[in-house]
């Protein structure tokens, strides 16, 4: 087996994938208009959430004068940035 097919195998069992340069540079495009804060029209999504953790969030955003779904659209960019939450 190649070199190449090898760390492909390994890293796919690692749970990994490779990405191709046109997915690095539409990741590299998001990132970049992200940072500028510039945000585009928002898409519904489903997603399951452990009701504690969806309480916690609700509340959380109740004291801080949000709506939880804008606070957690917040939790993730941060995320995404590598910044601790406040």
């Amino acid at each position: 087996m190649k070199r190449s097919k090898r760390r492909a195998s390994k890293a796919n069992a690692l749970g990994q994938s490779r990405i191709s340069p046109e997915e690095a540079v539409e990741f590299l495009e998001a990132m970049r208009v992200m940072a500028g804060e510039i945000d585009e029209p928002t898409v519904p999504i489903s997603l399951r959430v452990p009701a504690n953790i969806l309480r916690i969030v609700k509340l959380r955003a109740k004291a801080d004068g949000k709506k939880y779904q804008s606070l957690i659209v917040e939790y993730i960019r941060k995320g995404i940035q590598g910044r601790n939450n406040d």
